[in-house]
């Protein structure tokens, strides 16, 4: 299992789409600054597979311009 929080910055004008992309993906949690357009999300998935196909939606998002990883804990026991 991994758990991962990232800061997740908008491209100009993008904010509201970015935060609906992002919790629409599966496993993801999205919370919006108070007082900038920034995003925390933290991200919980089940497998490698999962964590990398995750990865690849990040890459797919038009609307974000930087996805900075603040944590991440990858638990290879619990499987």
């Amino acid at each position: 299992m991994a758990i991962c929080s990232y800061l997740a910055i908008p491209r100009n004008g993008a904010a509201n789409d970015l935060e609906a992309q992002l919790a629409a993906l599966p496993g993801c949690e999205v919370t919006r600054a108070v007082n900038r357009e920034v995003f925390l999300l933290v991200t919980e998935t089940a497998e490698e597979e999962e964590e990398a196909a995750l990865q690849e939606a990040f890459k797919r998002l038009p609307g974000l311009a930087a996805l900075i990883l603040t944590f991440g804990e990858l638990d290879r026991e619990n499987r």
